[in-house]
C-alpha cells in the first residue's frame, strides 16, 4: 500500500487528485488527509470538488455519463509510476490535465463542478441575491445544422432521419448518425456540373461532415462551410465562416500530384479581407468569428500556407506554418497589405486551441469578456456589460455538456456576478 502519492515531476494537481482517489478508496494516511483538508479549506471551489468526489450516487451518475470509464485501469496506470516522496511540486497546469492520472477528479470536477483558478486575488465570495441558480438552467448546444442544396432547398438535419437525405449530382448525401453527414459517390453516374452545398450551424449547434474527397470538417456553433459535391480540376476549394476544424485527406490529381486543399476564410465583418489557407494533407483549426479580434489558423500537423488576399493578383502576402504554430490576422485589416499582417506564434498547448472540438470550453488565461463571447455562441444567449468589466483572468476548462447554471455558479464562486433579465445576461462590475 502506498504511503505517499507523489513523484518527482508530478504536478501538485495530480497529487491532489490521487489523494482524493485514495480517500474514496479508504486508503489515505493521516498526513495525506491533513494536506487534503488544508487544500479544501483554501478555496470554496476546492471543497465543492471534494464534496462531489465523495458523493457516491453522483459519482455513479457521472461515471455513466463518461461512458463507463475504467477507473481501476487508470488507477493501475498511475500507481505503476508512483514513488514515495515527501513534498508535492508546484501547481501550474490547467485542471483537466491532472485528471489523466486520477479519473475521479475529472468526473467530479469536470462534469459536476469545473475547477477554475483565478489569476488574481479574489474578493470574498458574496451570495448574489439577484437570481437563483435555476434562472440560468439553459441547456448546452447540441448537434444541429441546416444543409442548403444547390437548388436552394434546405434540410433541417436535426429532424432528419438517419440515412440518405438527398441526391446531389454524383453523390448521395447520407446522415450517418446524429451530428455527422457524409457524401458517398454513386457508381455509374458521372457529371462535371458544378453543384455547391452549404452546411451551417446555428448558435447553440455543432455538426461534422465527410466531404466528397474523404476530408472531414467539424463545425463549431454559428459556423458554415460551402463546398462542391464533387472536387474536380487542379485544386479542392471550400469556403468557411465561424470556426471549423479540418482533417484533410491526401488526394492525387490527374497528373499524379497531390491536389491542394484550399480554404477561403470569409472576412468576419462581411467586408474587407479574409484569409486563404492552402493545405497539403493535415489537421488544423480555423476561427473567424465576427466578434473576435483576429482570424486564427492553428496547425496540429502537416503544413499549411496562410495568406491574405491582395487587390493585385500574385502579390498575396503569406506565412508558412509548422505543426504547433498559429497564424493570427488582426481584424479589421488596416493599412497596406503586407506579410506583417500575419503574426505567427507558437501554441504552448494545442489542447487549449482545440478544446471546443474535444468537448470543452477553454478558459486558459482568458478574461471574462472572452469567456462570455464563447458561452454566448454555445448556449445561444445574449450578454452585456452594463458597467466596468471585472478584471479577472481564469485558467481551466468547462465541459460543453454542462448546463449554463453550473458554469454561472462556478464563475460566481470565483468572484464574478451576473443578472438575468429578459433573456439577457448582464455581467456585473
Amino acid at each position: 500500500m502506498d504511503t505517499e502519492l507523489n513523484t518527482p515531476g508530478m504536478e501538485e494537481v495530480e497529487y491532489l487528485a490521487a489523494l482524493l482517489l485514495k480517500q474514496l478508496r479508504h486508503e489515505i494516511t493521516d498526513a495525506e488527509l491533513q494536506y487534503l483538508e488544508n487544500w479544501k479549506a483554501s478555496h470554496p471551489s476546492h471543497a465543492l470538488v471534494s464534496e462531489q468526489v465523495n458523493d457516491s450516487e453522483q459519482l455513479l451518475n457521472d461515471l455513466l455519463a463518461m461512458k463507463q470509464v475504467d477507473m481501476e485501469s487508470r488507477w493501475r496506470q498511475i500507481s505503476a509510476q508512483i514513488n514515495p516522496v515527501k513534498q508535492p511540486v508546484p501547481l501550474y497546469r490547467r485542471w483537466y490535465v491532472y485528471a489523466a492520472a486520477a479519473i475521479v477528479l475529472i468526473i467530479a470536477g469536470a462534469i459536476s463542478w469545473p475547477y477554475l483558478t483565478s489569476k488574481k486575488t479574489l474578493p470574498p465570495v458574496v451570495e448574489n441575491k439577484e437570481h437563483k441558480a435555476n434562472d440560468f438552467d439553459i441547456p448546452p448546444g447540441s448537434n444541429r445544422a441546416m444543409l442548403t442544396l444547390a437548388n436552394g432547398s434546405v434540410i433541417n438535419l436535426e429532424n432528419a432521419a438517419n440515412g440518405e437525405v438527398a441526391n446531389e449530382g454524383n453523390e448521395n448525401v447520407v446522415k450517418l448518425k446524429d451530428g455527422e453527414l457524409k457524401y458517398e459517390h454513386k457508381t455509374g453516374t458521372e457529371t462535371t456540373e458544378a453543384i455547391i452545398n452549404t452546411l451551417s450551424t446555428p448558435r447553440g449547434g455543432q455538426y461534422s461532415v465527410v466531404l466528397p474527397d474523404g476530408s472531414k470538417a467539424w463545425l463549431n456553433a454559428a459556423s458554415s462551410i460551402k463546398y462542391p459535391t464533387h472536387f474536380s480540376g487542379k485544386e479542392r476549394r471550400v469556403a468557411i465562416t465561424g470556426e471549423v476544424y479540418f482533417d484533410v485527406a491526401k488526394l492525387h490529381g490527374t497528373e499524379g500530384k497531390t491536389q491542394p486543399f484550399i480554404v477561403d476564410v470569409l472576412p468576419p465583418t462581411g467586408k474587407g479581407l479574409g484569409a486563404e489557407v492552402e493545405v497539403m494533407g493535415t489537421r488544423f483549426n480555423i476561427m473567424a468569428y465576427n466578434d473576435e479580434q483576429a482570424i486564427t489558423t492553428t496547425l496540429v500537423n502537416g503544413k499549411v500556407k496562410v495568406s491574405v488576399p491582395a487587390s493585385t493578383p500574385g502579390e498575396n502576402p503569406y506565412k508558412l506554418l509548422a505543426a504547433g504554430q498559429q497564424a493570427q490576422i488582426q481584424q479589421p485589416i488596416k493599412g497596406s497589405i503586407t506579410g506583417d499582417l500575419i503574426k505567427v506564434v507558437k501554441v504552448e498547448d494545442l489542447d487549449d486551441a482545440l478544446a471546443w472540438k474535444n468537448g470543452y470550453t477553454s478558459l486558459n488565461n482568458s478574461g471574462i469578456k472572452e469567456i462570455m463571447r464563447t458561452l454566448s455562441r454555445w448556449y445561444n444567449i445574449e450578454v452585456n456589460f452594463p458597467g466596468k468589466v471585472p478584471d479577472y483572468k481564469f485558467s481551466g476548462s468547462i465541459p460543453r455538456s454542462e448546463n449554463l447554471s453550473t458554469v454561472i455558479q462556478t464563475l460566481e464562486s470565483n468572484g464574478v456576478h451576473f443578472k438575468l433579465e429578459k433573456n439577457v445576461i448582464s455581467v456585473l462590475p
